[in-house]
């Protein structure tokens, strides 16, 4: 899967950070795993799988793996991923997010097994002593097919949330 252009990316990015405002965002809903560095992870959720590892970088952590649509949880029909984001977080033990990387995707077929690669850049301002935690949001319209696309899609959201 083709990742859309940086200027599109960018304006997406600014437009989510000018809708939350100053809000906290919190993942205490989400499926969490506990931080382990250079350690091949896996995490489960309703629609998505992650396999994941988190790397060291020189002023930041790198977040990176593949995520797989679960074909089985998702309607038998659908065939094309129409839109997709990815989100990757770094939470505390109360679930406020620390450090935050999205990427989004362009459109592409759904097929059984194919994984998406991700690679996010995790810039927490403060590390504090207690434990920390990693947790994936995604958001997905599936279509029958590319052509077939007018019709209202398949959505599967998993995501933090203000508060």
């Amino acid at each position: 899967m083709k990742i859309l252009k940086p200027v599109v990316c960018a304006g997406l990015l600014f437009l989510l950070f000018a809708v939350s405002g100053c809000a906290h965002l919190g993942v205490s809903h989400l499926k969490r795993q506990s931080w382990k560095l250079e350690t091949p992870r896996t995490m489960q959720m309703e629609f998505m799988t992650f396999d994941y590892e988190i790397v060291p970088r020189k002023d930041s952590f790198g977040l990176r793996g593949m995520a797989y649509v679960k074909k089985n949880s998702v309607p038998m029909w659908a065939g094309w991923i129409g839109e997709l984001w990815i989100q990757g977080y770094l939470s505390d033990m109360d679930g406020e997010v620390l450090a935050q990387g999205l990427q989004v995707f362009s459109p592409e077929k759904l097929e059984e097994g194919k994984g998406i690669p991700f690679d996010f850049e995790l810039r927490p301002e403060q590390l504090d002593s207690g434990p920390l935690y990693i947790s994936f949001g995604y958001r997905m319209a599936l279509y029958k097919s590319r052509e077939d696309n007018n019709g209202p899609p398949f959505m599967a959201i998993e995501r933090a949330v203000s508060h």
